[in-house]
């Protein structure tokens, strides 16, 4: 996989890419009482497959043993019918064929709100509270396709219905939240895009910092997302100093419960 360019159309033609970014690793099991060589460690083992598939796959996407993002989906830019507005769109966008970014992977953030761990700590417990997970990315997706948004894509609004561009770096591919698999299962992809109009904030920090970063012109640049009641922009330099307690102590509880 490292050897291919890993953008929209790569993705769009390959539709195993799509389907294997669903793919769940399997647990190993024994089929045979005589394989068991330690009864503890089996256990152990049993016992981490269950966190795993309950907490990881479920809850945070993200693996509680080793960190491992293990989030499902797969994100890409999809190219519309129609083109960007020749006078409204940013200036290198006016007359360009226009973009659609399609967010399968989720965020984090549950809406309408914007509520997240991440969000009100400003940290996260590994493999706990990052929620990008099968249990609140359903939450995502059934807002993603709420009445307003519909309603406003089909007045020519918002993030699908709006022909008013401009040029965003967003990441595309499966796996974007492992800065290791960066041009391998995923990379950053620059388009003249109408999803714009609305963002929202992950809960992995170095994802959103790189967001900000590769979009200076666009203010609080996040993954594009529907509409929400609740901003959720936190810059990483005004954190107050309650947050860090917070964080830290429940950071602490957390080693605690490790241990015991």
């Amino acid at each position: 996989m490292a050897d291919k360019k890993i953008d929209s159309k790569y993705i769009l033609n390959h539709k195993n890419f799509i389907n294997k970014s669903y793919a769940v690793e399997p647990a190993t099991l024994l089929q045979t009482p005589d394989q068991v060589k330690s009864l503890y460690d089996e256990t152990l083992d049993n016992l981490y497959d269950g966190v795993k598939y309950t907490i990881g796959y479920m809850g945070s996407g993200v693996n509680f043993k080793n960190g491992k993002d293990i989030a499902l989906g797969a994100n890409y830019f999809l190219k519309a019918n129609n083109k960007c507005d020749s006078e409204e769109s940013q200036p290198k966008c006016q007359g360009k064929p226009k973009y659609i970014y399609v967010r399968n992977i989720p965020t984090g953030t549950i809406p309408p709100l914007n509520l997240s761990f991440y969000n009100a700590t400003g940290c996260n417990l590994t493999g706990i509270t990052e929620g990008r997970g099968l249990v609140p990315a359903l939450f995502e997706d059934v807002y993603d396709i709420n009445p307003i948004e519909v309603t406003k894509g089909m007045l020519n609004y918002g993030n699908l219905g709006s022909d008013v561009c401009k040029e965003m770096t967003l990441p595309v591919g499966k796996n974007i939240y492992d800065q290791s698999k960066e041009n391998k299962t995923w990379n950053y992809e620059t388009k003249c895009t109408s999803s714009h109009h609305t963002m929202t904030e992950s809960t992995n920090k170095e994802l959103n910092q790189k967001i900000r970063e590769k979009n200076p012109l666009i203010v609080n640049a996040r993954l594009p997302g529907p509409h929400q009641l609740r901003e959720n922009f936190i810059n990483a330099n005004s954190k107050t100093t309650s947050q860090i307690i917070l964080c830290a102590i429940l950071v602490g509880i957390c080693i605690t419960i490790t241990n015991s």
